[in-house]
C-alpha cells in the first residue's frame, strides 16, 4: 500500500507540502526529506523515519482539529468565527513550534547516540549515564555535531578512566643498526697493538 493510500489524498498532499517546504531551504539533496518505496529497495534511516513519522502524526492531529474547528463554525456568528480564527492560528503556531522542537531533540538524541558509538564505554549502564549527562550539558548543535563535544569527553575520560577501554600502545619502532655482536673494540693503545698481534701475529703481511 503506498503513503497516499494510506493517508488518503487530503492529508498526503499537506505531508507532502509541508515536507516541500522544509527541503526547499535545504540545498544538500542528503539532509532533504523525501519519500522512499521500501518495496523498490530504498533506504530510509533511522533519523529519517523519526522525523517524518513525528511530522506526520503532528498534521493528523491539526487536520482533526481543524474538521472538528470548521464543524463548529456553523453555528457561529461573525464575531465568534474571528475569534476562533485568531485562537485556532494561536494554537497552530504553538504546535508547529513545540513539533519542530522535538524533531530537533530527536536529531541531537541521534548525533548523541552516534557519539558515544565511538567513545569505547565499557558498560551500556554506563553509556546511559554519560549520554544523560551529555544531553544535559546542551551543547550547541551545529552542522549535525556538537561543539565541544570533544573536550567533555576528554574530562570524562581523565575523571573516570576505568569505564572506558584503554587504548593499546603501539610499540616504539626501532631504528634498525648494523649489528656488532662479537665485534672487540680497544679502548687503548696498547689494547689495539694486543688486539692486533692477536689477530694478525701470523701474518707476514700485518706489519708491512
Amino acid at each position: 500500500m503506498e503513503l497516499r493510500e494510506l493517508l488518503g489524498d487530503e492529508l498526503f498532499s499537506q505531508v507532502d507540502a509541508k515536507i516541500q517546504e522544509h527541503n526547499s531551504g535545504i540545498e544538500d539533496k542528503v539532509q532533504q526529506v523525501r519519500f522512499v518505496d521500501l518495496s523498490e529497495g530504498g533506504y530510509v534511516s533511522k533519523e529519517r523515519y523519526q522525523e517524518l513519522n513525528t511530522k506526520i502524526g503532528g498534521l493528523e492531529t491539526q487536520l482533526k482539529d481543524a474538521n472538528s474547528t470548521i464543524k463548529s463554525y456553523k453555528d457561529m456568528d461573525i464575531e465568534g468565527i474571528k475569534k476562533s480564527a485568531a485562537d485556532w492560528e494561536q494554537k497552530y503556531n504553538a504546535e508547529t513550534q513545540k513539533l519542530n522542537k522535538q524533531i530537533e531533540d530527536d536529531r541531537k538524541k541521534f548525533a548523541a547516540e552516534r557519539f558515544m558509538d565511538g567513545q569505547k564505554i565499557k558498560s551500556p549502564l554506563s553509556r546511559k549515564a554519560i549520554l544523560q549527562d551529555f544531553l544535559a550539558k546542551d551543547l550547541e548543535f551545529k552542522d549535525g555535531a556538537f561543539v565541544g563535544a570533544d573536550e567533555y569527553m576528554k574530562t570524562v575520560k581523565e575523571k573516570y578512566p576505568d569505564e572506558f577501554e584503554q587504548e593499546e600502545e603501539k610499540p616504539e619502532k626501532k631504528a634498525w643498526v648494523r649489528g656488532t655482536r662479537g665485534t672487540y673494540k680497544p679502548q687503548t693503545k696498547s689494547e689495539e697493538e694486543a688486539y692486533l698481534k692477536k689477530k694478525y701475529g701470523n701474518n707476514k703481511y700485518a706489519n708491512q
